[in-house]
């Protein structure tokens, strides 16, 4: 799993943010709060194996933007599989990824909106500081008092007009240096025989191509990192000043790139979309056990062999064409990460077409989650109404025809056992009978399972509980939990044996007359 600085990982996630924000407010994107329910943030870092910025920044969109078209899906699989197969070419690419190098702690592409900032200008007052400088030198030999006193003139004028439109361009330079040094590995690529990606280098050709004007004499811009940085370097910067040969290069090659954008994104694109395709070759090749989806028009979710990718030892689980699921079962006893699981392997299945199972089929479904809802001090906002927010907007996705997967965990936390067991039974029911709408939910409101038995498949997770404490199986089994072990458990963590018995006369006389007995 890699680690990243604050900085690393804004730029990664700053290329998706950048979209989104200025993108179609309808699209349809995992959202934040599904994402950190799920833990995509650790998901991502164990995922990524990407060698370039591009490769990095196009993986992240591409987990937060599920497709509904399986086209293109099916092709992320095919090169996935060309990479895994192809393991000798697979190093060459990325060998040639990872020499394009970063922008640091900028996204590539809010680095190229930067150049529209960048004041293009024409070249005529350069080319006369050229011709200025060279007839000075000249005068020199043919007449040297004027022509000292010309070259004087000259440098005070081309040194002024040098460092002034230098100051201007600083800062833009080195998104030309890293797009420079992305079209020369990309001309590498294109020396490798790969007829399985011939699309994509005819597409990178084209590009570098319409970009050949950036890179041709580029170097007169773009090496040394300041001015009058070494001895050997002394003569160049002289030309630079006195003949403005770089600034005249810069001014062509921002022109260039504000007229060609569409080309520049197109590099990012397909060298993005093979550099995060290696990743999930390798995602595919580490898990043993993967598959790619089947998605189909009727409603129901079947997973064999289902697991969680970041867990250790996995126990795996079986779910057969189910498209409602009440859960129960103790706490730790594997009900939160039996929904991520399943939530993930969906996300998966609509982003880099790779699902951790046996077998996966499921009709296309936007996920959303609402699971690990916190209240909210600053914002002024209690549990109970940050949780019924977060119920709010999955509902609204529900009355717009979007067929949905909802995972829900203990929610409604925040309000009393009564309230929260009618407000819950009535929402897991109307979600339910949206059309289309798969729900998966876990509660530890027992009553919920016989409130809606005849709507949602029961599910449990149970406990073992011995002399030396309690232990997890992590098994999905059908049907509702009869287990009482919360209340076993006292008595095996050392609570006196009257606390124990005094719960479970509770217990009983609540479930025999339904309401509670005062002590």
């Amino acid at each position: 799993m890699r680690n990243y600085s604050k900085d690393e990982y804004e730029r990664i996630s700053g290329y998706f943010r950048m979209k989104r924000d200025s993108g179609d407010a309808d699209a349809l994107i995992v959202d934040d709060i599904t994402w950190n329910d799920l833990d995509m943030d650790q998901f991502f870092r164990t995922l990524d194996n990407t060698s370039s910025q591009n490769g990095g920044e196009y993986l992240y969109d591409m987990l937060r933007r599920p497709l509904m078209e399986e086209k293109e899906l099916k092709e992320r699989g095919r090169v996935a599989d060309f990479f895994k197969e192809q393991k000798e070419i697979r190093d060459r690419y990325l060998h040639a990824f990872e020499n394009a190098g970063s922008l640091e702690k900028t996204c590539f592409h809010e680095k190229v909106r930067s150049l529209d900032r960048g004041k293009t200008e024409s070249n005529i007052s350069h080319y006369f500081s050229m011709c200025l400088g060279a007839a000075a030198m000249a005068a020199i030999f043919l007449n040297p008092p004027l022509g000292f006193i010309l070259f004087i003139a000259a440098s005070v004028f081309n040194v002024a007009t040098y460092f002034k439109r230098k100051g201007e361009i600083e800062s833009y330079i080195p998104v030309f240096r890293y797009l420079i040094r992305e079209i020369r590995e990309c001309r590498e690529l294109l020396k490798i025989e790969t007829p399985e990606l011939k699309d994509y280098h005819d597409r990178l050709e084209l590009s570098l191509d319409i970009l050949k004007g950036i890179e041709r004499n580029s170097w007169i811009v773009t090496t040394g990192k300041r001015l009058t940085g070494g001895i050997l370097e002394l003569p160049l910067d002289f030309i630079r000043i006195f003949f403005h040969p770089d600034l005249i290069k810069f001014n062509n090659m921002l022109k260039t790139a504000h007229r060609e954008r569409e080309a520049i994104y197109e590099l990012f694109n397909v060298t993005g979309f093979l550099d995060a395709m290696i990743s999930v070759s390798l995602f595919r090749e580490n898990y043993k056990i993967t598959t790619e989806p089947v998605f189909r028009e009727e409603d129901g979710i079947e997973i064999r062999r289902g697991y969680h990718p970041l867990l250790k030892n996995p126990v795996p689980y079986d779910i057969d064409n189910e498209r409602l699921i009440l859960l129960t079962g103790s706490n730790a006893s594997g009900k939160s990460t039996f929904l991520k699981s399943v939530a993930l392997s969906i996300i998966l299945s609509e982003t880099i077409y790779t699902v951790p199972a046996e077998r996966f089929s499921s009709p296309r479904l936007f996920c959303m989650t609402s699971m690990s809802i916190r209240d909210s001090i600053m914002d002024g906002e209690s549990l109970y109404m940050a949780e019924i927010m977060s119920v709010k907007r999955i509902l609204n996705i529900q009355k717009k025809g979007i067929k949905t997967a909802v995972f829900l965990d203990e929610v409604l936390k925040g309000t009393n056992t009564v309230e929260r067991i009618a407000s819950l039974s009535v929402l897991l029911k109307k979600m339910g009978d949206e059309k289309g709408s798969h729900v998966f939910a876990a509660t530890h409101d027992t009553p919920l399972t016989d409130i809606l038995e005849d709507v949602y498949s029961l599910y449990h997770f149970d406990e073992e509980i011995n002399g030396e404490g309690i232990s997890f199986p992590y098994e999905l089994n059908k049907g509702k939990t009869e287990s009482r072990d919360a209340i076993m458990l006292l008595s095996v963590m050392g609570f006196d044996e009257d606390v124990t018995r005094m719960a479970f006369k509770m217990s009983d006389s609540f479930l025999e007359e339904g309401t509670w007995k005062k002590l």
